[in-house]
């Protein structure tokens, strides 16, 4: 396969890919104040989340030039409340309850030990504590405003998902990835997802999608599963044909393209992410080198 993976801002390294050239965009940006991955001025960490929608809405508008007019666009997109805590942490356990300095390091570089939402004045509407914001649903309002057609919203549901703490609400368990197309007719096959149903025979599997969430070693944190990447490229693009993650990060969606013959374009701006994405693909192809030698 021919993949171009590159580290550095994607909306100027993909100036170097031919228009219409990309078959399938599937990613999942940073979502709004919730990890600090690059520093000042990154992506989710605007000063508002109408800033913040209205900013993907613009990255996703740039490329759309060199997608194919039969292209597929899927986008993993998280919520969050307003006055969330999230980011500030005072405790670094482990599963068994022990503090161990591999989870403080982490938490402190990709959370750290302060609350990242931006100081917002409570209006008594959209912005009070415990509200959930609906970032999703505004992201894709934004891009149909734009032209995009949202063909699905899928429910990424979430099996392993480890219970959250909160007493006054039901558990998160789910996040929406929503699947967008730039005309009404447009490359799909669905019989490539199928599902076996109740009475033996194949049957569209549905937008409520049931996959594991997908762990990895080390600090890596709000990783793609394979699993979830393979049933969009597998739908989204011909076989031989060009998938391209704009926000590569741990590198799931390269690693995924090679294994079911797809060309993959990857950025990612974060050097230590591109880095073990390098690490994750060299051990991946050779995994599957090693596994056809003994078969």
């Amino acid at each position: 396969m021919n993949h171009t993976i590159a580290c550095g801002d994607t909306l100027e390294l993909i100036k170097q890919v031919p228009h219409q050239s990309i078959d399938l965009l599937v990613t999942s940006p940073p979502y709004w104040a919730k990890r600090v991955y690059n520093g000042e001025g990154e992506i989710g960490s605007e000063a508002t989340p109408e800033l913040y929608v209205s900013r993907l809405a613009d990255i996703f508008d740039s490329m759309r030039p060199y997608l194919k007019p039969s292209a597929n666009v899927f986008i993993n997109v998280g919520d969050t409340y307003f006055g969330s805590g999230a980011g500030a942490w005072n405790k670094y356990l482990d599963e068994d309850g022990n503090v161990t300095q591999v989870q403080k390091d982490r938490k402190e570089k990709y959370f750290t030990t302060k609350p990242l939402q931006p100081k917002i004045k409570q209006n008594g509407k959209l912005y009070q504590n415990k509200q959930l914001l609906l970032i999703p649903s505004r992201f894709a309002i934004a891009m149909q405003e734009r032209g995009w057609l949202l063909r699905d919203d899928i429910i990424w549901q979430k099996p392993n998902r480890i219970p959250a703490s909160v007493t006054d609400r039901f558990n998160n368990t789910y996040e929406h990835v929503f699947h967008f197309v730039l005309q009404k007719k447009y490359y799909f096959d669905l019989d490539a997802v199928k599902v076996l149903g109740a009475n033996g025979r194949m049957k569209n599997p549905g937008d409520i999608w049931a996959i594991n969430t997908q762990p990895l070693k080390g600090n890596h944190t709000a990783t793609f599963p394979e699993k979830l990447v393979e049933q969009i490229i597998l739908c989204g693009s011909p076989a031989g044909g060009t998938v391209f993650d704009p926000f590569l990060g741990t590198g799931t969606t390269w690693i995924v393209s090679e294994r079911l013959g797809r060309n993959c374009v990857g950025f990612e701006i974060n050097e230590e992410f591109f880095q073990f994405a390098q690490e994750r693909y060299t051990e991946s192809v050779l995994y599957r080198q090693e596994k056809l030698t003994f078969q």
